[in-house]
Order: C-alpha cells, then sequence, then structure tokens
C-alpha cells in the first residue's frame, strides 16, 4: 500500500478476501436452512419471512455503500492500484487536476517537489514557483491553455534567488486528459538542467571550433548548387578585403569571388580525374573586392547532397629557391593550370574512351547540360554532351586521334534547353593511360542563328524578285484584260446578253489583280502612299469589320497602349496587315475563342526582351495580335511567311497573306515577329518605327467628278502592245491625240519630230533598249519640259532614286483601268 495520499479516494474502504467470512457465512445459511426444515409449518413461514427481510436489508445496504464509495469490487480495485504503481514510477513529476483546479491524483515525484506529506499540504504548479518572476508568466500561460482544453509546453530558467530555491532549467508541460468526467489535465514539471548543461558544452565546442575555422591559416568558404556563398572564414574575408558585415550579410555570390569562367567550373560536378577521396585540385585566382587577382589553389569537396566547399592555399611570399616547390601557387604547373582554366576557348583532355579527364571553366560553362558518367561509373563522357545525331561523327573524330592523325573542324549540336551548337577541334594527345585526344570547342549558337537568319533573308529575297518579276508579266496581261473589258462594256448595255459575260472578265482579272498585289506586297514593290497615323484611331475604325471577320464564336478585344506615338504608314495597307492577323488567329481557334489586340510604345531598352539579334534598338509603336489557338510547330514556324506556304486545308486559303503581311510591314521599315507554343497560342509583333514629325492633317473634303474628256498630245511609251493599243483606243475616245513608241529609243525619236508639240509623256517604266527613267532624263536634257506619268507594277520607290533630282513626274500603278488612265491623264494636262 502506497503511502500517497492522493493514491486513490478508493484506498480506505478496499480489503482483502478472508476464508473464515467464508465459513461463517456458509455455517448461517446451513443453520438458516436446518431452523426452516424442524420448525413447524406456521413458524417456518414467520422465519422465512424474517430472513428475507434481513436479506433484503443487506442488499440495500451494499447497493448504498457501493454508490457512496465506501464498497470496491476486488477487480476493479486491483487496476486502479496497477495504474497508480505505473504513475508513480515515472520520473517526471505529474499531477492531475479537475476542471475547477481540484487535485485528483499525483504521483510520488511530485510529492517530492512539493514537499507535502498529505493531500492538506499539497501544492498546485502555480503555488511551487510563485515569487518567481520569470516563471509568473509561462505558468499563467498553462494554466490558460489547461482552462481551453488544449496542450502547452513552456521552458524556465530560474536564478537561485528565484522561485523559493527552484533555480536551473525546468520543463513544464499541460495536456487535457480525454475521457475523463469533466474536464481534467495533466500537469508535469521536469528536470531539464542536466540536459541544457549539455547542450551549452557542445554549443561552446562548435564556437571553438568555428573560431579555429576562423582564424585558421587557410582559407574556406562554402556555397549551395545555386552560387550563392552560405560561408567564408575570416582568414579569406581579409585576403579577399571582405568585411565581416559584407560576409555576414549573405548576398555575396560565386562568381564575386571566383575570376572569369572558373565559377562554373566549381559548379560543375566533379569529372573523376585527378580526385581524391572526392576531393578536386584547382590552380585558379580569386577575385579581390578591388578586382585584384589573387592566386590560390583550392581543394574542392562535397559538403552534402546539394552543397559545396573549398579550402584555399596561399603562399604569401615567393620561395627562396631557385625552383619554387611544386605546391607553390606561383609555380610553372600552378601558373599554367590558371592560364588553363583563365583561357576563353573550352578545352577538355579525354581518354581514349572519349571521358573527360580534365577540363577548364570555359568547357564547364559551354556544357550547360553536364555529360554524365559511363556505366562503369568513371568519369563523364563528351559523347552524351553531344546530340545523338552527332555522335557517330564525334567518336570517328575519336577514333583517328587514337591512332595519331588529326579531323578536320567538326559543328556539333550541343544537349540540353534551346538550339545550342559548338565547332570541335580535335587533336591526338597521350595520357597516363594511352592514347587520348585533346578537344577545343568554340560556342558558335549565335553565329549559327544568325546565319540561319541570313539564309533565311537570301531564301526570302530570291523568292520575292521571283514573285515581282511574275507580278510584272501578269500585271502587263491584266491591264490588258481589264482595259479591253472597259472598251467593250463601254459598248454594251446592261440588257446585252454579253454584258454580264464581260463583266465576270473584268470581276476575274480583278480578282487576279489582287492576287498580283500581294506577290507585289511580299516582294516590297508594290505602290505604297504612307501617311502619318494614329494607331488607336486607326483601330478604333476597324473594330466593327473585326468583329464580322471573326463570327459569333470568337471575341476581339482592344487594348490600347497609352499616349501612343505616331506612325507612319499606308493606311490602307495598314489595315491589310491587321485583317490578315486577325483571320489568321481566328483560323487557329476553329472552336472559338478569344483574340487580343494591343498596341503599345516600346523603347530602346525593351527591344533586347524580343529576343532578335535582327532586330536594332530604337523606339517603336508595337501592334500585338494574340489568339489562344493550336499554336505553331517550330518546323513550320520558319516559313510561315513564305508565299504559297500554307497548313491550311486546299480551298481555305492561297498561302499569301502572311507573306502580304511580312512584305508590307517591311516595305514600311517595320518588323514583324512571331512567338508560338503549340497547344495555347500565338502572337504576332508588328514593331513600327516611330514617327517624330507634326500629328496627322485633317482629311480633305472628297470633290465631285470632273469631265473626263480633253484634248492635247500625248506620247504613249510601252514595250506591251496589248497594253499599248488599249491604252491609246481610250486615250482617242476621250478626244485625246495619240503618238506610240514601243521603247525609249523610238520615244526620243518621235519627240525629235515633234517638237513642242507634245503635251504628256506616259510611259512604262521597264523596257527593252531604254527604260521609262532614262528616257525621261534624254528629255530633260534635250529640253523638253513636257510632263511625265510613269506606269509600273512595281513601287515609284523603285525606280525614283534613278530620276534626275527635283524633277516633278506623275505616277499609275499596274493593272489600272480605263477610268484610272483618263483620270491621270486628265489631272496633268489641264
Amino acid at each position: 500500500m502506497s503511502d500517497n495520499p492522493l493514491a486513490g479516494a478508493r484506498d480506505g474502504t478496499e480489503r482483502a478476501g478472508s476464508l473464515a467470512m467464508v465459513l461463517l457465512f456458509a455455517a448461517l445459511l446451513a443453520g438458516a436452512a436446518a431452523a426452516f426444515a424442524l420448525l413447524p409449518r406456521a413458524a417456518a413461514g414467520d422465519f422465512a419471512t424474517a430472513l428475507l427481510a434481513l436479506f433484503a436489508v443487506a442488499g440495500v445496504f451494499a447497493i448504498f455503500s457501493f454508490a457512496a464509495g465506501l464498497l470496491h469490487f476486488s477487480g476493479e480495485a486491483a487496476n486502479d492500484d496497477l495504474a497508480q504503481r505505473i504513475f508513480n514510477s515515472d520520473p517526471e513529476a505529474m499531477i492531475a487536476t479537475g476542471a475547477d483546479g481540484a487535485f485528483l491524483r499525483a504521483n510520488d515525484a511530485f510529492l517530492r517537489l512539493s514537499g507535502a506529506r498529505d493531500r492538506a499540504n499539497l501544492r498546485s504548479v502555480e503555488q511551487i514557483f510563485a515569487g518567481a518572476p520569470g516563471a509568473s508568466e509561462a505558468v499563467y500561460r498553462l494554466a490558460q491553455a489547461a482552462r481551453e482544453g488544449l496542450p502547452a509546453r513552456e521552458e524556465l530558467r530560474l536564478d537561485p534567488a528565484d522561485g523559493a530555491g527552484r533555480a536551473g532549467w525546468w520543463e513544464l508541460r499541460v495536456r487535457p486528459l480525454a475521457g475523463a468526467n469533466g474536464r481534467a489535465s495533466l500537469w508535469t514539471v521536469a528536470d531539464i538542467a542536466l540536459a541544457r548543461d549539455r547542450q551549452e558544452a557542445a554549443l561552446q565546442e562548435m564556437r571553438r571550433a568555428v573560431d579555429l575555422l576562423d582564424h585558421a591559416p587557410a582559407g574556406f568558404f562554402a556555397w549551395a548548387v545555386g552560387g550563392g556563398v552560405a560561408y567564408m572564414n575570416a582568414t579569406l574575408a581579409a585576403w579577399l578585403d571582405y568585411g565581416p558585415a559584407e560576409v555576414a550579410a549573405g548576398g555575396l555570390a560565386l562568381s564575386d569571388l571566383v575570376a572569369g569562367d572558373s565559377a562554373a567550373l566549381l559548379a560543375a560536378p566533379a569529372s573523376g580525374a585527378g580526385d581524391h577521396e572526392g576531393v578536386r585540385q584547382l590552380d585558379l585566382d580569386l577575385t579581390r573586392r578591388g578586382g585584384q587577382r589573387l592566386p590560390v589553389r583550392l581543394l574542392q569537396g562535397g559538403a552534402g547532397s546539394r552543397d559545396f566547399a573549398a579550402i584555399v592555399l596561399r603562399r604569401a611570399a615567393r620561395a627562396e629557391s631557385a625552383e619554387a616547390p611544386s605546391d607553390d601557387p606561383r609555380s610553372s604547373e600552378a601558373q599554367f593550370a590558371r592560364v588553363f582554366n583563365a583561357t576563353p576557348m573550352a578545352i577538355a583532355i579525354l581518354d581514349a574512351g572519349g571521358r573527360i579527364a580534365r577540363s577548364n571553366a570555359a568547357f564547364a560553362r559551354l556544357m550547360l547540360e553536364a555529360p554524365k558518367s559511363d556505366d562503369s561509373g568513371g568519369a563523364c563522357s563528351i559523347l552524351s554532351g553531344i546530340a545523338e545525331r552527332d555522335r557517330n561523327a564525334l567518336q570517328a573524330a575519336l577514333t583517328a586521334a587514337a591512332t595519331g592523325t588529326d579531323s578536320p573542324p567538326l559543328d556539333v549540336t550541343l544537349t540540353g534547353e534551346g538550339e545550342r551548337s559548338a565547332r570541335l577541334f580535335i587533336s591526338a594527345s597521350s595520357e597516363a593511360d594511352g592514347a587520348g585526344a585533346t578537344l577545343f570547342a568554340l560556342d558558335t549558337t549565335e553565329q549559327r542563328v544568325l546565319q540561319d537568319k541570313f539564309a533565311q533573308s537570301q531564301k526570302m529575297q530570291a523568292v520575292g524578285q521571283l514573285a515581282g518579276g511574275v507580278a510584272h508579266d501578269f500585271n502587263n496581261v491584266l491591264t490588258a484584260i481589264i482595259g479591253f473589258s472597259d472598251l467593250l462594256l463601254a459598248n454594251h448595255r446592261p440588257t446585252d446578253p454579253s454584258f454580264r459575260d464581260i463583266m465576270q472578265i473584268k470581276q476575274n482579272a480583278n480578282r487576279a489583280a489582287g492576287l498580283v498585289r500581294q506577290l507585289l506586297a511580299f516582294s516590297r514593290r508594290q505602290t505604297l502612299r504612307p501617311q502619318v497615323l494614329q494607331l488607336g484611331d486607326v483601330l478604333s475604325e476597324l473594330r466593327m469589320m473585326m468583329r464580322r471577320l471573326v463570327g459569333e464564336k470568337i471575341t476581339v478585344e482592344l487594348r490600347h497602349g497609352r499616349d501612343l506615338w505616331l506612325v507612319k504608314a499606308d493606311i490602307n495597307q495598314f489595315e491589310q496587315v491587321v485583317v490578315n492577323l486577325i483571320v489568321n488567329a481566328r483560323d487557329a481557334m476553329p472552336d472559338g475563342g478569344e483574340i487580343i489586340l494591343r498596341t503599345r510604345n516600346v523603347t530602346p531598352a525593351e527591344c533586347a526582351a524580343f529576343d532578335d539579334n535582327a532586330l536594332p534598338a530604337a523606339e517603336y509603336v508595337a501592334i500585338e495580335v494574340e489568339d489562344f489557338g493550336h499554336g505553331i510547330a517550330p518546323e513550320v514556324k520558319d516559313k510561315i511567311f513564305e508565299p504559297f506556304f500554307t497548313t491550311k486545308e486546299v480551298g481555305r486559303g492561297t498561302g499569301l497573306g502572311l507573306a502580304m503581311v511580312y512584305g508590307i510591314v517591311k516595305q514600311t521599315g517595320g518588323y514583324v515577329l512571331c512567338s508560338s507554343t503549340v497547344g495555347r497560342g500565338t502572337t504576332f509583333t508588328v514593331l513600327l518605327p516611330r514617327h517624330a514629325g507634326d500629328a496627322p492633317p485633317a482629311s480633305a473634303p472628297v470633290k465631285a467628278a470632273a469631265d473626263l474628256t480633253g484634248h492635247g498630245t500625248i506620247l504613249l511609251v510601252e514595250d506591251e502592245e496589248a497594253v499599248r493599243a488599249f491604252a491609246a483606243r481610250a486615250l482617242a475616245s476621250r478626244g485625246y491625240s495619240v503618238l506610240q513608241a514601243a521603247n525609249g529609243l523610238e520615244a526620243l525619236e518621235i519627240v525629235a519630230q515633234n517638237r513642242g508639240e507634245i503635251d504628256l509623256v506616259v510611259s512604262d517604266v521597264v523596257m527593252p533598249e531604254m527604260d521609262g527613267p532614262t528616257m525621261f532624263g534624254e528629255l530633260r536634257k534635250r529640253g523638253v519640259a513636257a510632263k511625265v506619268i510613269f506606269v509600273s507594277g512595281y513601287a515609284e520607290e523603285a525606280f525614283a532614286k534613278n530620276l534626275p533630282d527635283g524633277e516633278d513626274f506623275g505616277f499609275l500603278p499596274k493593272p489600272f483601268s480605263l477610268k484610272q488612265l483618263i483620270e491621270a491623264v486628265k489631272a496633268a494636262v489641264r
């Protein structure tokens, strides 16, 4: 039996089983039975009634005693006694309290802590630590948690003068007791002074170790894979002229300490050669804060799965002997190692199997995706860093180098993200394990990109010249078809059966003329009438037409940039650019979606964000058309601006839409860029140069059509006979006298024969023997002052540079109709 006064409220009533009491109870029952059998029947009935009443009174008394806690069953008492023994065996002081703070149970350790001998002298946790200034707040927080039924924990450090002599470290815990009647809490008090002393001793040892490391004669620093310096000892900080505050702030990066590209060499995994038990030795230069170089020997090793550490050795003075020791950073070997690591050309020394025995910093920077180790777990193989299609050629070069034969330079593609390439120079060398190779590599990624873009530009220019030549010849044919159709229509009434057929001929000729204009737009030879534009106003006027183009399943959102700059462009051609991009975006979303049309200003500093080397840094106004359709595959992206290239179904496009966009933008002096992700959408960006002039003038009112008949002598110079015949008939039908010439030489002869009689010269530009601009120059030299109208399918800028400076001339683009020809002549002969 425990001496604990709170060992249990039932301890005073518990009794052990007694054999004598059992025998006495059995004898009484036997006597009662005998008496019942011997007594007469009437007396036996009274006796039985009295006996049953006595048993009933005893039963009621037993039930009352059990309810009051005065009577217990022996099994329950045994379980409670076992729980108390377990409770007392815990070395930590524990006490259970009720919701009202009443003591339910306490173990022996708590009695000793409290100094209590019975229930009356028992003290609570608050009373034990009362008077300790450092404990009152912590005990209050624990008591509050107990009232709320929450677990809590506090640690106390008390001085000898606090807490009635309770000095040292104490841990106080409280937690709710589940299943107890009402809300009960279990308090635990543990003396943790010994554990704290051990922690303090370990901390002191760590401080001494850090102090020794800080003032060691060698430098030491550690960095993470991301490049941030996590630690640097005081010795290295002093060598590099960094203060303790700068080092402790954690703002230094590996590239701040290591000169040149050596940071990439340190961040790269070890090659496997020259390492001893995971430690790599490197001779390189560190950078002081002022920029000076510090030659060092660096021993690098892994400090964890993601961190690396290095020991830096430095000699303060040159060795006295004529030959410096091999471990001196100023020795010839160390100087060569530093030069090897600092050279901008990527160099790697390979063994006979193509594994990297040693490499420099530039090589580590070039191989952004580190080559992988071979199956044997040895050094990294150079082949794994090269694209699979180039590995056979590299393997052949390595095999040739093993036999002492040098191979020509090899252009390869590197593995990793993006299209990266390099040119490899491989020469034979001898290594410790036999013949090997020395590999020199140059990064040709930027050069290759420029070459691809130049080749693409040349191809586009060649295709443009072909398209322009074809368009020129077609223009002559279409001019004749349209012109003679106009002549026929002038002689046929709408009720004539042939009128509809002639109209069909003219309409189809006009459709063909539209295709020719697209070809000329791609070849940048079409006629532009640039004017100063405010793109926000132009796009706002196009809003309704764009909505009709895209249909009901697609919405067009227009987002204007603030304070847009002015541009100078042909408004009709610019509208055609926007319409083609909108239609292209619509076709990319057959199930519907949203098209976003944005405008904004682009400063020179923002041009680099477009990632296009051909884009010069300047001020532009950007028009972006973004869709969220199926996107453009990378293999198709380089061909989208080529004429007649299309991914649409047959009959749904000519393949000239984006080609025309490209040509118009280029002829305007701008750039068109495309960024696309398959499955996410495409964004076309048109960049037009900023116009630094004044705002666009107000539009002039349209004048009513005037009488197109006239008189005068006109010299018609055209090498295409059908065009010349149509133009001559058209002018003659309006009252003009027409002289005809097939080329420039014939025109000069006619002018000489009719000096002073010619009022206007209408001439083609491209003609055999003598072209139009050359003829124009000869006329001016001979004193002929007649006005000249040039007719061409090309833009006037294509030939205006060949004309004499300051000369005025008219221009009529091919193909033209009868009305357009008469209007141009009438305006010039007034």
